[in-house]
């Protein structure tokens, strides 16, 4: 019932430009709906199936709960994985394509959720009126981001937390190699991204913590060297303010198609 609720109050408050802050708790023996589909602004990411990566290295030690909750040991640095347990997906793929930017005071910028929970961190390192940004998301990246708080905390007994460096972003701050702010490229703009360490901050936990994000149910998962990188496949919030579906816009680094046409013969 709760969760219902939750989706009313998304769509019923599409029209108003002010971010709603809503404290979402969920737990591990949660239920999940079965009843949602592609339409569902809060569209449920797909549980990423036991994956493994043979990684030379030492291993982190892990208790029997930590396995059994996630057997995907590590992620290493630069390596990618996709809900299905593909480590050649692009984000593209596994996450779908960017529609738009979402724009401040917009109809999508309504529909964004502001993520106050207490035993998240959250950077909040711009300056205002953009310190929230780090604490806005798309309403489907809750549940695989409360279930992560909580799979972090269980890995390292309470002694860390889990902490978002970036995550909805309107500035430009993603994607800086690119000058243009209209031909940025990042699902950060959208706030189906997500920048995730753990806190206090240790290189060491890396790995695990990118892995415990895949095993959370994000849908593409980077470990980026400095941070967890982390996706959902949910329909644009564009979408739902427009009444259509928009033109995806291409990704940057997508290969290019070409069609070969016969030449008529004269």
């Amino acid at each position: 019932m709760a969760f219902t609720c939750l989706l009313f109050l998304v769509v019923a408050c599409g029209g108003n430009p002010t971010p709603q802050t809503i404290i979402v708790r969920i737990y591990e023996d949660t239920p999940v709906p079965q009843n949602l589909t592609s339409s569902n602004v809060t569209a449920i990411a797909t549980a990423s199936p036991v994956a493994t990566y043979d990684y030379a290295g030492v291993a982190p030690t892990l208790s029997a709960k930590s396995s059994a909750t996630c057997s995907l040991i590590r992620l290493v640095p630069g390596l990618h994985i996709s809900a299905s347990g593909s480590y050649s997906m692009t984000e593209d793929e596994a996450a779908g394509p960017m529609m738009c930017q979402v724009q401040r005071d917009s109809c999508a910028y309504g529909l964004l959720m502001t993520d106050r929970d207490p035993e998240i961190g959250f950077a909040e390192h711009k300056p205002q009126p953009f310190s929230l940004e780090d604490r806005m998301l798309h309403p489907a990246m809750l549940l695989p981001l409360t279930r992560l708080r909580n799979m972090v905390q269980s890995e390292w007994d309470g002694t860390v937390r889990l902490l978002v460096t970036a995550a909805y972003d309107s500035t430009g701050e993603q994607d800086p190699n690119q000058p243009d702010m209209k031909k940025k490229y990042s699902l950060h703009f959208e706030g189906r991204s997500i920048d995730l360490v753990t806190s206090p901050p240790d290189p060491e936990k890396l790995d695990r913590l990118c892995a415990l994000a895949s095993c959370a149910g994000f849908d593409w998962v980077q470990n980026e060297s400095d941070h967890c990188h982390a996706s959902v496949r949910a329909d644009s919030l564009c979408t739902f303010c427009s009444g259509s579906v928009p033109t995806p816009i291409p990704s940057p680094t997508a290969p290019l198609s070409v069609t070969l046409v016969p030449t008529p013969k004269k």
